[in-house]
């Protein structure tokens, strides 16, 4: 599949999956009636409110002198939860560059939509498509679908794992495609340590037929006001295989600000 049919396959995915509003929402006795809330305020009328929340993350820093480098991570975030339903949109971009030019540059863009079972089981399916621009591939796909559980869901501890089987899509630079089944497994760990800082976990583990990726990205946010936070994050990420010239262990470590869009 070329680059732009994926690019309109995930927009069109993200559309109906987004914007799947039931016919029930509208109440047509009803005045100016309001379809967005607040997460807390929504209890008794879930069968009405449709919650969104979204956050955008910037970290720039720029070095003169002896030294002269730059460092962009932009990331942003988008989750929308109606009834048994749950969807989330991620972009993230990074880049770097000195003296002698671009070192590095990524593109990722995830979408999720999950539907509950139960209150603490649910199924979900995913897509996710990356671009990174030093690593030997023009891009990496993947389309997951598989079962979630809650282990702990309390207001100060959250910790969720899924299972799940998909399909993995690499396109190298030497002009080379394959695509390979693969089985993932993922947990998460949301952890309120106070009502100021929260220490985040996730660990992914994609086991395909020509190679395994894993990836953990561990975060701590510092709030400074209801809209504003400090956020540090560690990434590491291991392919099994890769292409010549690349290396199997890519690791990052971002210092960004995120504001809180209500």
């Amino acid at each position: 599949m070329s680059y732009f049919l994926r690019k309109c396959y995930i927009f069109i995915i993200f559309i109906f999956c987004t914007f799947n509003v039931n016919a029930e929402e509208v109440n047509t006795n009803a005045v100016k009636s309001e379809v967005v809330a607040q997460p807390g305020s929504v209890a008794a009328n879930d069968d009405v409110f449709s919650v969104w929340s979204s956050e955008a993350e910037l970290g720039f820093v720029k070095t003169t002198g002896n030294t002269e480098t730059e460092s962009l991570n932009f990331k942003f975030a988008i989750d929308n939860k109606h009834k048994d339903w749950e969807h989330s949109l991620k972009f993230e971009t990074s880049r770097n560059s000195d003296a002698t030019g671009t070192t590095a540059e990524k593109y990722l863009l995830f979408l999720k939509s999950q539907y509950a079972l139960s209150k603490l089981s649910y199924l979900f399916g995913r897509i996710q498509y990356e671009d990174d621009r030093f690593s030997g591939y023009n891009y990496q796909a993947s389309e997951v679908f598989g079962y979630g559980r809650k282990l702990v869901n309390r207001d100060s501890l959250k910790i969720n794992t899924e299972g799940g089987v998909g399909v993995r899509q690499n396109d190298f630079e030497n002009g080379q495609r394959t695509s390979e089944n693969i089985l993932v497994f993922s947990g998460d760990i949301d952890w309120k340590i106070n009502p100021f800082v929260n220490l985040t976990e996730v660990l992914t583990i994609e086991a395909g037929e020509e190679r395994t990726i894993s990836k953990s990205v561990t975060s701590l946010k510092n709030k400074i006001n209801s809209s504003l936070s400090s956020k540090i994050t560690y990434t590491v990420k291991h392919s099994s295989e890769v292409p010549v010239g690349t290396e199997k262990t890519d690791t990052e470590l971002a210092v960004t600000l995120v504001y809180a869009f209500k």
